[in-house]
């Protein structure tokens, strides 16, 4: 039970000590769903809808044809990720809405990131674009392994697994990528 609380606990700190979780799942006293699950779903779901949003910005922005190709190798996995992350979220009873919007946390590329991106090109672009993305890869892979030895929803854990997985082969992508 310790170990539980202490990797609870990190899950939390990962978050930069954002206190803000929402409200509980809807799904009443029966539900599969922990604070960890609830806490690792709020997240990650905005964390892949941002980083969607600016990898999907490389093909007008990107001046290195290896930006803009690291860029879609990681937007088609995240995207179907996306989708079951949505419906992990939907089952919890959480709402849609970024219970972490305005937060600063690692691997959360902010509307003020994206803003940059959306007015950048060229070199710094490509330069800006790969160390969001690395930052948001790496993330997933640490969110998701608190999921996993932490979160109670088995279906939820298994989805964790594959978040990070992705979140490993996007750090590989990226660090081949100038």
């Amino acid at each position: 039970m310790r170990r539980l609380v202490l990797v609870g606990a990190a899950v939390v700190a990962t978050m930069g000590g954002c206190a803000t979780t929402g409200p509980a799942p809807a799904a009443g006293p029966a539900s599969p769903f922990n604070p960890t699950d609830v806490a690792w779903l709020q997240l990650v779901v905005p964390m892949t809808e941002n980083a969607l949003s600016a990898a999907r910005l490389a093909p007008d922005h990107a001046a290195s044809p290896a930006v803009r190709a690291a860029a879609s190798s990681v937007a088609a996995p995240a995207e179907k990720l996306l989708v079951r992350l949505k419906a992990a979220r939907d089952r919890a009873g959480l709402p849609a809405a970024d219970v972490h919007s305005g937060h600063r946390m690692p691997g959360m590329i902010t509307a003020a990131d994206l803003v940059a991106l959306r007015t950048g090109s060229g070199a710094e672009f490509d330069r800006r674009l790969v160390a969001l993305l690395r930052a948001h890869a790496a993330q997933l892979v640490v969110l998701a392994k608190g999921e996993q030895t932490s979160g109670a929803d088995a279906e939820t854990q298994r989805l964790a697994g594959e978040v990070g997985a992705d979140g490993s082969r996007q750090e590989q992508v990226l660090a081949n990528t100038a």
